[in-house]
């Protein structure tokens, strides 16, 4: 559980300051988001890994990660299972 929550941590870290959609620093480029999912994969991560063991969500995440390109068409993709 501890190294999840680093993980979590992490990602609100990169969240507040890297990140296009949500961070300080490149938000004013990017003002309605430049995601093509709902959530964003940084959102989608931390919920999947409140949601499921650290192997589950690391699939999950990858799986994501790999749909992530110019020629996906824009979706809402929520972890329901």
């Amino acid at each position: 559980m501890l190294i999840k929550k680093i993980i979590i941590k992490t990602i609100l870290l990169y969240q507040k300051t890297i990140s296009p959609d949500h961070g300080l620093f490149f938000k004013h480029k990017y003002p309605f988001g430049c995601c093509c999912f709902y959530p964003t994969c940084s959102e989608y991560a931390k919920i999947v890994l409140k949601k499921y063991s650290l192997i589950k969500a690391f699939s999950l995440i990858a799986k994501r990660a790999f749909k992530c390109n110019p020629f996906t068409k824009p979706t809402i993709d929520i972890p329901i299972k």
